[in-house]
């Protein structure tokens, strides 16, 4: 199988299809398009990365769009036989200061040696409190044809990160380093609680549903989108944010940044959206109307010249682009 994620068709045959319902308190559980499950007022969700920060980024993220106020989280640590306790020691030292940017309480965890492990990995399991009078996760069943789509931040942004700093030798080869820095990203805009924010702030009760931007990219997103809505979509490829420098890092590694994970942007579907709006360019991060929800189950992006534009499909996303540049995030 390909590296990552699995793939939608995979997913939904050999492990959701498999998950019974057994608790009617139960609001929300696994689906493509799900980034978290709801027990009554209570959000969970996970992250899942060889990287510590990576991982409790990812589990943060996904709390963010369910609009919960963080509380705990459970730490997974999976060590192979060379990690020593120092690197222990390492690992929960950076997980403190995550939990004490976000006043959040580690709850607990459990972490194992194994030969089974070629190199340390982290899951992140994070708990969050839904207000009982929220109205957000309410009003997925108002999305109807002519809502819009937003996209706040970058397309391809952790993934194009995480490449140059890694290659940064080879892209050498044909890019200034002046130029190559343009495609890094600060950490910190990995994160998405700011910025989901700022959704609320500028949409507030228009918004109907969020849902982050992770493995698989803005493409990846829009799929399992248009799955949880279960509208058809049609998206504007040339209004989906993205850095020029990421476009050629890119070309040059030949990887589609539009499937290039993209943790650090947002996707919402808003009622009453204009086209063009004003007001969420703060701090450099871009925000668009890409596209609108139709009344069919087609998912189409719109390449080239809007006037003449070459129609494309859009299919589950297998995979991660990254994968092909680098063997493990």
């Amino acid at each position: 199988m390909e590296l990552g994620t699995l793939s939608e068709l995979v997913n939904t045959r050999s492990v959701i299809k498999h998950i019974r319902k057994h608790n009617k308190n139960v609001k929300q559980g696994a689906g493509i398009g799900n980034d978290f499950s709801l027990v009554d007022n209570v959000v969970s969700c996970e992250g899942v990365s060889s990287v510590t920060y990576i991982a409790w980024v990812k589990a943060m993220n996904n709390l963010a769009v369910s609009c919960a106020e963080p509380v705990g989280v459970r730490i997974l640590i999976l060590l192979p036989e060379s990690c020593d306790e120092a690197m222990v020691k390492l690992y929960m030292m950076q997980f403190n200061e995550f939990a004490d940017d976000e006043h959040v309480q580690i709850l607990g965890g459990h972490t194992e040696v194994s030969r089974a492990y070629k190199y340390a990995s982290f899951v992140v399991t994070a708990y969050g409190i839904i207000p009982d009078e929220t109205g957000y996760l309410n009003r997925q069943d108002k999305i109807d044809a002519g809502s819009k789509i937003v996209m706040l931040g970058y397309s391809g942004l952790m993934g194009s990160d995480i490449i140059v700093r890694k290659k940064v030798e080879k892209l050498s080869e044909r890019f200034a380093y002046s130029y190559i820095k343009g495609a890094y990203f600060d950490g910190k805009e990995y994160a998405i609680r700011d910025k989901v924010g700022m959704l609320m702030d500028t949409f507030g009760e228009d918004i109907l549903y969020m849902h982050d931007v992770s493995h698989g990219g803005v493409y990846g997103a829009l799929w399992q989108l248009g799955v949880k809505i279960r509208h058809g979509i049609r998206i504007n490829n040339s209004d989906i944010p993205i850095k020029q420098e990421t476009v050629e890092v890119c070309e040059f590694f030949n990887i589609n940044p539009y499937m290039l994970d993209g943790t650090g942007a947002v996707l919402a579907v808003v009622r009453n959206a204009s086209d063009e709006f004003e007001g969420l360019m703060i701090d450099s991060c871009p925000a668009s109307v890409i596209g609108t929800v139709t009344d069919d189950n087609n998912r189409v992006i719109l390449l080239g010249n809007m006037d003449e534009p070459e129609q494309r499909f859009l299919s589950p996303i297998n995979g991660d682009e990254i994968y092909k540049v680098i063997d493990r995030i």
